[in-house]
C-alpha cells in the first residue's frame, strides 16, 4: 500500500533551503515512509494522538498518519522542532 505525503508550508520551505546532499537524504526517507509510515525508527509523541518523530541526523521530522496520508508538519533541530507545538 502506497502513502502520499504532504508537506506543511513549513516543513516544504525548510527542506527548500537544504543542501542538495541533504534534501536526497530526505528524500530516500520520505520514500520508505510512503511505502510504510512505520518502517523507519520512529517515536510516539506524547501527549498527541497519532503524532509521531523521526529523526534524520540533527534534524527531527513531526508528521501524522491520516488514513493513507503521511502529513509532514514540521521538520527542524532538535532544539526548536519541538516549540509551539
Amino acid at each position: 500500500m502506497q502513502y502520499d505525503i504532504i508537506f506543511s508550508r513549513q516543513a516544504e520551505k525548510f527542506i527548500n533551503h537544504l543542501s542538495n546532499k541533504e534534501k536526497d537524504k530526505f528524500r530516500k526517507i520520505f520514500e520508505e515512509l510512503s511505502e510504510n509510515p512505520y518502517s523507519y525508527p520512529y517515536k510516539k509523541i506524547r501527549g498527541k494522538a497519532r503524532m509521531y518523530r523521526i529523526r534524520v541526523g540533527k534534524y527531527r521530522v513531526l508528521y501524522h498518519i491520516e488514513g493513507t496520508t503521511i502529513v509532514v508538519i514540521k521538520i527542524d533541530t532538535r532544539e526548536r522542532v519541538y516549540k509551539d507545538l
